[in-house]
């Protein structure tokens, strides 16, 4: 007897056609984006074994639809974050993946782009030269031989490795066990952190948010980073203390940041909300969260959480369990 899937994101033929090859064998798939009667929404929530969501926000399931979910074993997320999950309304009982590392080649190209750019002045410099300035003083940064600190070695954190040591960078990696089969020059937790800040030339933030990460990186950890040293975002904005990073920007001019993601965004109130004015600053430059945006990540990243999803319908270990205690009190 197959399993009762429901997919509650939008998707088109192409993507059916992904869901159809990978689960068509082992679950009847149905589609609650196709269904506006509240009634019937009801129905599918209620006989739904196994969810596939983007990342369960309430524009997939609204919050009075949650209850319904009676029948549910599992739930699999598209996307890899998952800080925005109501888990108090979701039974214990059910599992929760994240498709943690779907997007790690991408995000590690964006990483290595913002960590040159702010090495080597290059916005600076194009805009002094599109003033008539040709101002040649001053010295860019050279990374080979520097150490890139990673803060969440995970997926993204091998793959952010690889790259910054194609630049010849020591890397020093940072997560909870302390350990990781990746090749790196020093990997420790949180108790190393001011060590991993302290050498760092470039501190790489791709943490995920959750109780204890929030503003891990305050004014004291940003004072333990060195005063030419470059603080990269791509994990969630406020893992990063926004106060505390402005100030930082605007005291330490040769300190340089690269934000790929905000503390508030379009997709939480409708626009870029920031509480100060980060983009008057000469030291910082952005990117509106889209270091994983390139054409083949969505197929890719579907068809990987869907394996994962195989993987549990056969009885098989899945990967990017999440434990609700990291983001409830």
């Amino acid at each position: 007897m197959t399993t009762n899937a429901l997919v509650t994101h939008v998707i088109d033929d192409v993507q059916k056609a992904v869901f159809d090859e990978v689960l068509g064998d082992l679950a009847e798939l149905t589609y609650l984006s196709e269904q506006a009667d509240k009634k019937k929404r009801h129905e599918m929530l209620e006989r739904a074994e196994v969810i596939i969501a983007l990342s369960f926000s309430q524009k997939e399931i609204a919050a009075d639809e949650i209850h319904s979910i009676q029948n549910t074993r599992f739930i699999q997320l598209i996307y890899a974050g998952a800080d925005n999950i109501p888990f108090d309304c979701i039974p214990e009982n059910i599992v929760i993946a994240s498709n943690a590392g779907a997007y790690a080649g991408p995000i590690a190209e964006h990483v290595l782009a913002l960590a040159l750019a702010l090495a080597k002045n290059v916005l600076s410099n194009d805009k002094m030269l599109g003033q008539g300035k040709f101002e040649k003083s001053c010295f860019n940064q050279e990374l080979r031989g520097g150490v890139c600190t990673i803060l969440g070695f995970g997926g993204n954190g091998k793959a952010i490795a690889t790259a910054m040591q194609a630049l010849g960078m020591k890397i020093f990696g940072i997560n909870r066990s302390a350990t990781t089969d990746a090749p790196v020059d020093f990997i420790g937790d949180a108790g190393d952190l001011r060590k991993a800040l302290g050498m760092a030339d470039v501190v790489v933030v791709t943490t995920p948010l959750n109780r204890e990460t929030r503003d891990l990186i305050g004014q004291k950890e940003l004072e333990w980073m060195k005063a030419d040293g470059i603080l990269i975002n791509v994990g969630r904005g406020a893992v990063i203390n926004q106060k505390a990073l402005y100030e930082h920007l605007k005291t330490h001019p040769n300190f340089r940041a690269g934000i790929d993601t905000w503390w508030s965004e379009p997709a939480d109130r409708g626009e870029l909300a920031l509480d100060y004015p980060f983009f008057e600053l000469p030291n910082i430059i952005g990117s509106p969260h889209c270091a994983d945006h390139v054409p083949r990540t969505m197929p890719r990243a579907t068809r990987r959480a869907l394996e994962n999803v195989k993987r549990f319908l056969l009885g098989k270990a899945i990967r990017g369990v999440l434990d609700r205690r990291d983001y409830c009190e």
